[in-house]
Order: structure tokens, then sequence, then C-alpha cells
């Protein structure tokens, strides 16, 4: 499996249930808020985010006094014993109602809840919550905070235009009953989910539920369409596709296929949230997907971007996944639905099971490395304050249309760049300029994010650390 630009093919679909397609409008959900606001109290990393700072500031003014509640208690517990976290929580919201100011769990919740929530952790923590709400006085905080929300629901709209849910209804498949709902989560940081609920009466209801981490000047948010439509795109999918994986995760050989991969790709996966064998699935076929609408929608140029980054990012078989579904694609006579060409998927998967030790050792044989760094080595112990400008040399000429820096574990303070000084005329080498302070220990990532080689292969990241004298 490579690394190579992908435009060298283009599927045309053709969206028979376009005009069945619903008018979407973007909404923010006390449902979603209160249980991120509820993950926050109980100290749950990825809900405590803090990128909207005026409005996590107004959550710990109010929820703070409340930390001691019984609730916030039991989200800790459940979290510790069966791995609550992430989508599981976001899949409780939209499995709740809430009316007259008191929660309910939605007809049907125990068919779609994420399996993680038992029925009686379900419907006590519910009941629990429902304590909360009255007794923190929450809906007058939602009240307060609405010209907030109404900020971001104007922000949102303009990508609204640019999203096609018909694609969904022909790639997949099925009837266009599901019902799209797209969710602003201004508490959720840079976190995004696409849970599903089985209805009933109305059908299944489908969620984007969008985290909110780009703000103006002002601290107001922005959701510019390069940060947000592909993530968009990617959350419906998931609605889709993970019951598919969830009807066949009883085949012996698929998961062991999916542990397989799991098992080598295990520090790119963790380092994701991807802990699950068929969560690995799931978001390979996601991914996959969300590069077909970008070649249906004729965006080729965010197609081969979109698969460099799904590469980059541990998923080394998204190239020939995106073939396979490009088969499925061209043989709908055969294959009416997806569901009806998952067995080519789990095939699909057996071999990269099989092959991904080769896969993985191919890959990093093609990424480019930090071979040096001067005027000093990496991990000096006596480097002089009067030092202006650190030259790092890579193994391989890169990309010249992007750098990536991060803080080691001290953070901020320990952050010598001041300014960039760009590539050589080779783009084997990229200067920056620091300030130091003597008797000081810096640290800092060159990271694959943005520094790539020529053929698209993301940079492994590189530390470098190192003290100045005295």
């Amino acid at each position: 499996m490579r690394m190579k630009y992908f435009i060298s093919f283009f599927i045309a679909i053709i969206f028979s249930n376009s005009s069945k397609a619903q008018t979407l409008v973007p909404k923010v959900d006390q449902r979603v808020e209160m249980l991120s606001i509820v993950a926050r109290l109980a100290d749950y990393t990825e809900y405590n985010q803090n990128r909207a700072v005026a409005y996590v500031a107004a959550i710990r003014s109010w929820f703070d006094p409340f930390q001691s509640d019984s609730l916030i208690g039991y989200a800790r517990r459940i979290r510790k014993e069966d791995a609550i976290g992430f989508d599981a929580v976001m899949s409780m919201a939209v499995h709740l109602q809430l009316q007259n100011n008191e929660f309910t769990m939605a007809e049907g919740w125990k068919e779609s809840l994420d399996k993680r929530w038992k029925s009686k952790t379900a419907l006590h923590f519910t009941e629990l919550l429902n304590d909360f709400y009255k007794k923190s006085n929450a809906a007058k905080f939602f009240l307060n905070e609405q010209p907030y929300y109404n900020e971001a629901i104007e922000a949102f709209g303009n990508l609204i235009s640019k999203f096609n849910q018909a694609w969904y209804y022909s790639f997949y498949g099925v009837a266009p009953e599901d019902r799209f709902n797209i969710v602003i989560g201004p508490g959720n940081g840079g976190n995004n989910y696409g849970p599903g609920v089985r209805g009933s009466e109305s059908g299944r209801q489908i969620y984007a539920i969008m985290g909110s981490w780009t703000f103006d000047e002002n601290g107001n948010p922005v959701f510019p369409e390069k940060d947000y439509l592909q993530i968009l795109i990617h959350e419906f999918n998931h609605s889709f596709i993970n019951p598919l994986t969830e009807k066949y995760k009883s085949d012996r050989s698929f998961r062991k296929s999916g542990e397989a991969i799991l098992k080598v790709m295990k520090e790119e996966m963790d380092s994701q949230a991807y802990g699950e064998w068929r969560t690995v699935i799931n978001e390979s076929l996601v991914r996959a997907s969300v590069i077909l609408y970008l070649l249906n929608e004729k965006l080729f140029r965010k197609a081969d971007e979109e698969i460099n980054m799904q590469i980059n990012r541990g998923f080394l078989w998204t190239q020939e996944l995106v073939e396979l579904l490009a088969v499925y694609e061209s043989n709908r006579k055969a294959y009416p639905t997806m569901e009806r060409f998952y067995p080519e998927i789990i095939k699909f998967f057996r071999f990269v099971g099989d092959s991904i030790s080769s896969i993985k050792t191919d890959y990093e044989n093609n990424r480019p490395q930090v071979v040096s760094i001067e005027p000093f080595s990496n991990n000096s112990n006596n480097v002089d304050t009067s030092t202006k400008e650190i030259t790092i040399h890579f193994s391989q000429p890169m990309q010249a249309e992007g750098y990536s820096f991060s803080y080691g574990e001290a953070g901020k303070k320990s952050y010598p760049i001041k300014a960039i000084g760009g590539f050589s005329s080779d783009k084997k080498s990229f200067r920056i300029k620091v300030e130091l302070e003597p008797g000081t220990d810096y640290e800092f990532f060159v990271s694959g994010l943005a520094f790539k080689n020529e053929a698209g292969y993301a940079l492994k990241s590189y530390r470098i650390r190192f003290r100045t004298v005295d």
C-alpha cells in the first residue's frame, strides 16, 4: 500500500431521492449541553477543552458549586467501570427527551443507545440528572446563554448550502426516512460525534454533533468551511456505517482481522481514542466514504488531501479502501445497498489484517525524519543563550506548504520559538528563530501535521530538548 494522488477515476452518482431532501436548520440542544457539562464536572478529559473561553467560564461559575452532587460522582464511577466517555456521552444525550424540564428516555432507546450504557445504569443516570437539572437551575443557565447560542447558530448556517444530504441515501442505498439533525456543541471543544436514534413514528434520527473551536476577534464562534465541512460529512456517515459493522461483529475472522490491525496500529489509534477494533473499522469506512462524497462533488483536490491526511493518521489502507468502495459504487445492480456489499468489505479487512505489519513497515520506510539540528546537538545541556536560530535538517525534500510545532510536556514556558525562518532552497532544512534564557530547559516537537515530504508522507514526530548554560 502506498501514498499516491487519487484522481484517476470518478464515479458519477445519480440522486433519485434529491427531491426528498429535508431543510436543515442547525441548533444548540440542551440535552447535548447538559451532558457535556456533566462530563466536564466529572473530569472527563475530552469534555474539558477550554476553547470557548467565556462560555466555559460561565459554565464553571454556574455549575462548579454542584461538583459534589451525586450525579457527578456517579458519572465518575461509570467512566471507570464501563468506559463511558467520548461518543457514549453524546449517545445518551440524543436518547433523552426533555419536556417540562424533565428528562426521560426516548422510545426504543434500548435498541440504539451505545452498548457501554447498561439499562440499569442509563435509568439511574437519568434519575440523578433530573435532580441535578432542577437543583442547579440549569434551565435558567441555558436561557441566559441563548444569545451566545444564537451567534453560533447564525454562524453555522453558512455551511448548510454546501452540504448534500441526498448523497447519503444514494450511496448507502436506503430510503430517505432518516431525519438529519445538526447540533452545535459549544461545550464540546474540538470533538465531534455522529450518534443515531432508532425512532418509530418519526423514523430514525441521525445526528452530526459539531464541536466549536474557532472564534473571531470578539470570541464569537465561527465555522470556516475548510475546518468544518468535511467533519460534518464525516459524522453523518457514522449513522449508516456503525450499524452495519455491529451486524457483522460476531464474524470471528472479521474480529480477528480488526484486532490484528489494532494491535499493530495501537499507538496511532490510542492517540485518537480508538481503542476497540470495531471503532477502527467504522472510522476507516467513514473516512473512505467522505472521500467518495468529495469525489462525487468534484472536489478532487480535497479528496487527494483527505486520502493523504487519513493515511498519515494511521489509516494506512485508505487508498485501497476508497478503490474498493468505488467498485461497490460502479456495481449497484449487484449491490443495491452498502449492506449487500459488506461481505466484500470484510474480505478486504481480512487482507489488511494479514498484511498489516508489512503495510506499516512500508509506510514507515517512506516517511521523512529529522536527521539533525544545528548549531548544537539535540539533548545538549550547554547551549549558549546567544543562539538566535536553530536549523532542522530532514532526510528528504519536504513540501514547502506549511510547518507544525507543538509544546513539550512543560508547555508554553519551555517553548523557545519566537518566529519562523522558513525552508532552505533544497527544502531539506527549516529555520526557526528562538529567544533563550540562561539555565533553562527547553522542549518542543516537530510534527507531521504540516511537515510532509513531496510524496505526502508525514514527518515522524521528533522531540527537540536542550538546556542553556547558567
